[in-house]
């Protein structure tokens, strides 16, 4: 296990290398060739899911080591009984990571969009419909009331990232899916247009959540029903962020960087 990011040309060799020994393993041990293809499915299946790419490859290269080494022992061992080959560990991250976010809505603005994209507009989709007017209606006699700045920026960060209407492209996918419908494709920018949206929306939900977190703090004395609908608003929010692992992307501040250091 390496400590440190792979770079983009130790990814190329990586890949490379992978392949050989698939090719190894299924010409000296007569397994099919859909095993390779397995591996570059789950390779394109990582990266549009942005799964880490350095642990993911340093996985599949263990697996099919642990493969060759298998059949080495079994050779040397002589006739066994076969066994059923385990999941793979970047298989079961992938897995995992989709599992947490299928609650969500898949919104097919455009089918060739990577799941995570959709089902994250899904989401903040759902945030706009079915909560953002509770909220709003909450906040009304606070100084975060709708036509406050702090709230009026977060509007329209909402409405530029969620999809007002069923399955409509949010207008900050827009460039996106311009890329998508050209061939050929510029896979590249494809990518960089969803680590885009990605980011903005997990800047977004960030706000949001500190935004409530301060509410609850400041105003202790709110009706009921208004505490109830911020409380189920700060719930959504963070299990969004928690199940599409966006914890960790917040807007820096100015001051952050001298404070830290």
């Amino acid at each position: 296990m390496i400590s440190r990011k792979l770079t983009p040309g130790e990814i190329s060799a990586s890949v490379e290398k992978i392949r050989r020994k698939y090719d190894e393993y299924i010409s000296k041990y007569f397994r099919p060739r859909s095993l390779r293809e397995a591996f570059e499915n789950r390779y394109i299946k990582a990266l549009r899911a942005k799964t880490d790419v350095s642990s993911f490859l340093i996985a599949e290269i263990s697996a099919i080591e642990e493969l060759i080494a298998r059949e080495e022992q079994r050779v040397m061992a002589g006739p066994v009984r076969p066994g059923v080959e385990k999941e793979s560990f970047a298989d079961r991250v992938l897995e995992e990571n989709r599992k947490r976010i299928v609650k969500y809505p898949d919104i097919r603005f455009d089918a060739d969009a990577g799941e995570e994209v959709r089902r994250l507009v899904g989401a903040l989709t759902g945030l706009e419909r079915e909560r953002w007017h509770d909220l709003g209606a909450a906040l009304q006699d606070t100084m975060y009331a709708p036509s406050s700045s702090e709230m009026l920026g977060l509007d329209s960060q909402l409405r530029y990232l969620s999809s007002s209407v069923r399955d409509e492209i949010p207008p900050s996918l827009s460039r996106l899916v311009v890329h998508l419908r050209k061939f050929p494709r510029n896979y590249p920018a494809i990518e960089r247009e969803e680590k885009d949206y990605i980011l903005e929306a997990a800047f977004f939900l960030n706000d949001l959540y500190m935004v409530l977190q301060r509410i609850t703090r400041v105003y202790t004395e709110m009706p009921t029903e208004a505490k109830t609908a911020i409380a189920e608003t700060m719930t959504f929010v963070w299990g969004v962020i928690s199940d599409f692992r966006l914890k960790d992307f917040k807007r820096r501040r100015r001051g952050e960087r001298e404070s830290e250091e």
